[in-house]
């Protein structure tokens, strides 16, 4: 019997943002209820850091996360 391997918290973020124009933070914990909130906020660090996502401070409303798009070459 072989293994499946599930999708990480990351490859599971970054499938809800490719689908659309991103997401506010706090809307991405609603996308994986069983996954923690420190889960999904590690997880969109490690992806910011890794630079493949993108969080941008909406005011009044917290942070927005997409995915990062290639810049054209100049």
């Amino acid at each position: 019997m072989t293994e499946q391997r599930l999708p990480s918290v990351e490859q599971r973020i970054l499938a809800i943002l490719e689908s659309g124009k991103g997401q506010m933070l706090e809307q991405l914990a609603t996308f994986l209820p069983d996954v923690s909130w420190s889960q999904v906020f590690l997880a969109v660090d490690r992806l910011s850091r890794s630079g493949q996502v993108v969080l941008r401070k909406v005011s009044g409303q917290g942070y927005r996360v997409s995915i990062k798009q290639a810049r054209p070459d100049a």
